[in-house]
């Protein structure tokens, strides 16, 4: 600790630290490609390769490399309101799409829950006429 650090909390000043200053400069916003035409959004990284995932994209007409994946806490980084559809997994984020939102278990857990499954196929089913996806 400095002496000015010392003298501050004497004082009785608290000091903050950033924890991510690269986002006051703008450097750290999320940029989503022009092609895009699903965003999902995990608490984890989603492996696009995954055999679940290419069904998913297959039943929606997507190709993968339209796909932009989030983390949850890059969602405030976001829009106020966003452009594509979303397909959040895992925890419930209000997210304004112009588009279509469908909610679903974690990943792992709609592999081995067939309700959850069945769930995540309706809402595919509910938004099948609003698809607007160009396949290459």
């Amino acid at each position: 600790m400095t002496v000015r650090d010392q003298l501050l909390k004497h004082m009785g000043i608290v000091q903050w630290t950033l924890r991510n200053p690269t986002v006051l400069r703008g450097e750290h916003a999320v940029s989503i490609p022009d092609s895009t035409q699903l965003v999902i959004i995990a608490n984890e990284r989603i492996d696009l390769d995954n055999l679940l995932v290419k069904d998913i994209l297959r039943a929606m007409q997507i190709d993968s490399c339209q796909v932009c994946c989030l983390l949850t806490k890059e969602v405030s980084l976001l829009p106020k309101e966003v452009y594509w559809p979303c397909w959040i997994l895992g925890k419930q984020l209000a997210v304004s799409s112009k588009k279509w939102v469908i909610h679903t278990l974690p990943l792992e857990e709609i592999y081995f829950n067939p309700q959850s499954k069945r769930a995540l196929w309706a809402q595919i089913c509910q938004y099948e006429n609003n698809f607007e996806f160009r396949t290459n």
